[in-house]
């Protein structure tokens, strides 16, 4: 009978040949999960990686260093955490968290740091910034089911993250109200429950406010699309216009501290819908372009999809 301590012994030998092969030196137990989930446990693991790269994995995490990254023999760690730092407002831990060692190098080319995941909910990669106490959400460049992965300039902590309670899956139908429209003289009046891209949302804040989305879109002798984007304060009672963007036979944007300029008067929030006025000067150019829009609304939490985005991606 093949006994723990010898699945131990097995787990350890092949995974110093796995190492070997890839040109780096294990000073702790490799990753057990790779080969046999986990007999061994999860204790940090060290591997020195050179000027020619190398990994080191620790049950489902891993760091590739790619070559060129450092100029001279490093000593690298990954360690999970007994206890995960604070997810980021509104999100919850989707698996441990890992530390992933040194800390202070600066690379010349950017390391891959993966972590595990539990499920596909939506959610994504986190690092744990010491200024905020707290993981923060940053964008991944790949997602799996059993993880998600990110080329990093420095290394720290990381972990999966995923929003609180189910999400649905698009914006197809979210929300509900009218919008009334006027820009540059010509009025359009829009039904977010018509067909097409049509939909209120919003995001709960951490300061108990919301800040919402209305996207109006309506076809026909003349395509108009409209959007809003704005905040309601934690009492209910008021708020703030961030964005406006109209496209159609009259176009102009106004961006909140860069361009155009708009104000928002609102009316009764206390049933949890929003009613209001937004008044607005649009840019279109050397344009300016005189808006006004009215209506009565109830949005729908969405949060969209994270961008895998990877700006360190190694060149190959």
């Amino acid at each position: 009978m093949t006994t723990n301590a010898s699945r131990r012994r097995i787990s350890g030998m092949i995974g110093a040949v796995l190492l070997a092969s890839l040109g780096v030196h294990a000073s702790a137990q490799t990753d057990p999960i790779v080969m046999f989930d986990g007999f061994d446990g999860c204790a940090p693991v060290q591997a020195t990686i050179d000027a020619q790269g190398g990994s080191l994995r620790l049950c489902g995490a891993q760091l590739v260093v790619p070559a060129g990254a450092v100029d001279a023999p490093t000593v690298f760690g990954i360690e999970r955490l007994d206890v995960a730092p604070p997810a980021p407002f509104d999100m919850e831990a989707a698996g441990a968290a890992f530390r992933f060692t040194p800390d202070d190098v600066a690379f010349a080319q950017s390391p891959s740091v993966r972590v595990p995941r539990e499920d596909e909910r939506r959610g994504g990669l986190a690092v744990f910034v010491p200024v905020e106490e707290s993981l923060v959400l940053i964008e991944a460049c790949q997602h799996s089911v059993g993880g998600v992965q990110q080329f990093v300039d420095r290394l720290g902590t990381f972990a999966a993250v995923r929003w609180q309670g189910v999400l649905p899956l698009n914006t197809q139908g979210l929300g509900d109200g009218q919008v009334h429209a006027t820009a540059g003289g010509v009025a359009t009046d829009y039904d977010l429950d018509a067909p097409g891209n049509n939909y209120a949302i919003h995001q709960d804040r951490p300061d108990g406010g919301r800040s919402i989305t209305i996207s109006a879109m309506r076809e026909g002798d003349a395509f108009e699309f409209l959007r809003l984007d704005l905040g309601v304060d934690a009492a209910g009672t008021g708020g703030d216009i961030v964005q406006v963007s109209q496209l159609g036979s009259v176009s102009g944007s106004f961006i909140a501290g860069l361009l155009g300029e708009a104000s928002i008067t609102f009316g009764d929030l206390s049933d949890g819908r929003v009613r209001a006025t937004v008044t607005a000067t649009l840019a279109n150019g050397s344009v300016s372009v005189p808006f006004e829009a009215t209506f009565d609304i109830a949005s729908e939490r969405y949060v969209f999809p994270p961008a895998l985005s990877c700006p360190g991606f190694p060149p190959g």
